[in-house]
């Protein structure tokens, strides 16, 4: 059966120049696959491993040609990725990946929605200012304290505060609570 085999393959096998664009035609298809396939960079690295058999390729065809290819890839391969990464970032699917819902295409729209979930906090915290509660950690300046059972995240009006400290809401500021210790 070898003999067959060994009889029916050319003598002279495809150029190492063939299978340097090869490997390179596999790797740009991983690259890609990688963006929408989860891997944890799998892909990705046989990727990169079919980039490095290019080099090979290219360097067992030729030792000019193998530094031409390493300097093109060395030049070419970051500009590649950066225009292909801003390509990417643009588009609608790339805002869902990494806004993680839906996307808000009308600027003025998403700065209202923001404005009104800001405006709602701070309304539900100046409901808060007058109570009294106790600090859960110590307040230097910033930590969490606990009024009526829930746990918010206060600080400190001067100073620090120690944790179990029973503590008095006396103003709202930049979408938190003020807090002054409670003196016996």
């Amino acid at each position: 059966m070898i003999d067959l085999l060994a009889q029916t393959t050319p003598a002279t096998s495809a150029s190492p120049i063939v299978w340097a664009f090869i490997f390179i035609g596999i790797a740009l298809v991983l690259f890609f696959v990688e963006v929408f396939v989860p891997s944890g960079g799998i892909i990705a690295l046989v990727g990169a491993l079919a980039v490095i058999a290019s080099l090979v390729a290219f360097f067992i065809h030729d030792l000019n040609t193998g530094l031409v290819a390493t300097g093109i890839y060395i030049i070419f391969g970051p500009i590649l990725a950066w225009i292909a990464f801003k390509i990417w970032a643009s588009s609608p699917l790339a805002k869902r990946m990494i806004l993680g819902g839906v996307v808000q295409e009308d600027p003025e729209e998403a700065m209202q929605i923001s404005n009104a979930r800001q405006e709602e906090q701070i309304a539900t915290l100046q409901l808060l200012v007058g109570q009294v509660g106790e600090t859960i950690t110590v307040l230097r300046p910033i930590g969490v304290v606990q009024i009526d059972g829930q746990r918010v995240d206060a600080m400190a009006e001067t100073g620090s505060i120690e944790a179990n400290t029973p503590i008095k809401v006396v103003s709202v500021y930049d979408n938190q609570i003020k807090v002054r210790e409670i003196k016996d």
